[in-house]
């Protein structure tokens, strides 16, 4: 695939409040990264902001897949590039190549899937079917996506296994221009659950920390259910799908918490991070009888 293949639509530098705790950028800005990078292709495309409104239309995120490859580190340049890979009547699939343009490197791959409430004007098929690429293979689920991302309800979760670990309510910065809550913000929730889960399945954040050990997510699949707005008060659940000597598949749901309705949920693969030597470890027959006994039900 060439690069010439893709257009630049978005760049930006990694600031120091965006890192975490493995002095890397944290998880939630890739998702960012890879929502205003739709915003600038489907422009270029011819179906920008002012555009969708004056035809009346509404568009809505589904899905987005995010492959973490490499490192972002404080001041890194972070450049976009993307293209359409597939498009329906009324769906859209877009790839995001996220590169640190210093050395080249692909850090991410982000696809987004879109769907629109009426069908797309002729034209703009027509643009997207001339810019369509293959998704290359680096960007394909490995670790997720091998079953559809079960629909529960609150009721749900204490069967299942799942277990609170995040009470919050969305404020009105965390929303966009039409008042819906913003993908980055919703994946940062987890984010900020990953201590609570890490310390359910009996790994002490704290102590893990002061042995210089973290944890690090490298694939991620976020589904948009049902969109919230400001003010609604948001409850995630989380738990543990399965695990290896390397790797755990973990599992976050976010819920209304008056209705009880699944607004989104993800599924992520996450592992131990060795943050001296900036590399996975191993987890222990200690670690995996632990956490045999921590699994979810479904």
């Amino acid at each position: 695939m060439s690069s010439a293949e893709l257009v630049p639509t978005f760049t930006t530098a990694v600031n120091t409040w965006q890192c975490d705790e493995n002095a890397h950028l944290n998880v939630q800005f890739y998702t960012e990264f890879g929502h205003e990078a739709s915003a600038h292709l489907l422009h270029h495309l011819g179906l920008g902001p002012r555009t969708q409104a004056a035809i009346g239309l509404n568009l809505k995120e589904t899905e987005d897949h995010i492959r973490y490859l490499r490192e972002f580190r404080v001041v890194d340049t972070v450049e976009v590039r993307s293209a359409p890979v597939e498009v329906g009547e009324r769906s859209l699939t877009l790839y995001h190549e996220v590169r640190n343009p210093a050395d080249g490197t692909l850090a991410s791959t982000v696809r987004r899937r879109i769907e629109c409430d009426r069908p797309w004007p002729a034209a703009f098929r027509e643009r997207v079917e001339a810019a369509k690429i293959e998704l290359p293979a680096s960007a394909r689920p490995r670790g997720v996506g091998h079953a559809p991302l079960p629909s529960i309800g609150l009721e749900d979760c204490a069967r299942i296994g799942l277990v609170s670990v995040g009470r919050t309510v969305i404020k009105p910065a965390e929303c966009d221009e039409h008042g819906r809550f913003l993908p980055r913000h919703q994946f940062g929730r987890y984010s900020d659950a990953a201590p609570w889960l890490w310390n359910h399945m009996g790994f002490d954040r704290s102590a893990m920390q002061e042995r210089g050990e973290g944890s690090v997510v490298v694939e991620t699949l976020h589904s948009y259910r049902e969109p919230l707005q400001a003010g609604a008060l948001l409850v995630i659940m989380s738990g543990l799908a399965d695990y290896t000597d390397k790797i755990l598949r973990l599992m976050h749901f976010a819920f209304d918490a008056e209705s009880g309705t699944l607004a989104a949920c993800s599924e992520g693969i996450g592992m131990k991070f060795d943050q001296k030597h900036r590399r996975i470890m191993t987890l222990s027959a200690e670690d995996q009888a632990r956490l045999a006994e921590r699994k979810l039900r479904f």
